[in-house]
């Protein structure tokens, strides 16, 4: 889940620059907008340093709140909220899929939106990254946000690890249950990886789907989500050299252990003291 970009800047203390907190504040390179959004916090250090806090917009999203709606694509839902909560939008692309009704009651803003992603994914397969556009919120398809970058562990980084597991959402089987709206009789379908079970024994997910769920849209998702959770998952941490470009949400070609993989950028620190620029990379498989 992408979280908001949080900037930690030192700068000379100037009695003459007078800024306060919910101020706008971006950060520039000759080529790149590299930040922009809004000081949270300010601390005056011996009258030399002021240490700012800022964030993007993200932020004004972790309130909770209590939204009921019928009939909206995820797009729609994001753009429902931004809406309320007076953020700017930019490049938001439609994600197809109608959720057909949603009670969410006292919940994070951001888990309403991401779990209308999620079952965007659940049905249709397809997948998003929400984030913030220097200044607007934009939501995007994996693909629209692969980078032509490649990083060699072996050669071009400071240090890295490499984590396999399927100790989390990792299902090698999948259950689902629907109710008929008529008969009220239960049916349920099965979808199994049996050389998958064979190897890491049998890992299930159970989901109960809309009474308005047919049989074939129940099989279909089925197999669906066995095929988005059914694999190993798979974490890359890595330490390297900065590149202005790179963020959360990007997906890049990394060469781990003589394989080649695209994986997406789930965190991204970057560092940039003494004229030296690094950033440290969480990367996750698709």
């Amino acid at each position: 889940m992408y979280q908001p970009t949080k900037l930690y800047l030192d700068i000379l203390f100037d009695d003459k620059i007078k800024f306060y907190e919910g101020d706008s504040i971006c950060v520039k390179s000759d080529e790149n907008n590299i930040f922009f959004g809004y000081i949270f916090t300010k601390k005056v250090i011996d009258s030399d340093i002021v240490s700012i806090i800022a964030y993007d917009q993200i932020r004004y999203l972790i309130a909770r709140d209590t939204y009921i709606y019928k009939n909206k694509t995820a797009s729609q839902v994001l753009k429902m909220i931004c809406a309320d909560f007076n953020v700017k939008t930019g490049s938001i692309e439609d994600t197809n899929y109608i959720i057909p009704y949603r009670i969410e009651e006292n919940q994070s803003i951001l888990d309403i939106i991401y779990t209308s992603l999620d079952l965007t994914k659940s049905f249709n397969g397809n997948q998003y990254v929400l984030f913030d556009d220097f200044g607007k919120v934009a939501l995007k398809s994996y693909n629209s946000m692969k980078m032509p970058i490649l990083i060699d562990c072996n050669n071009s980084v400071i240090s890295y690890s490499h984590t396999t597991s399927i100790d989390k959402n990792v299902y090698n089987s999948v259950k689902v249950s629907v109710k008929n709206k008529k008969t009220k009789v239960i049916s349920t379908y099965l979808e199994e990886d049996e050389k998958n079970k064979q190897k890491w024994g049998t890992l299930r997910i159970f989901k109960r789907l809309p009474n308005d769920f047919n049989s074939v849209q129940a099989k279909n998702y089925a197999q669906n989500i066995l095929s988005i959770y059914n694999k190993l998952s798979e974490k890359i941490e890595v330490v390297c050299l900065g590149n202005e470009k790179v963020r959360a949400g990007n997906l890049i070609d990394i060469i781990i252990e003589n394989n080649t993989k695209t994986m997406i950028i789930e965190e991204c620190t970057h560092t940039i003291q003494n004229n030296e620029h690094t950033m440290k990379l969480l990367l996750s498989n698709v």
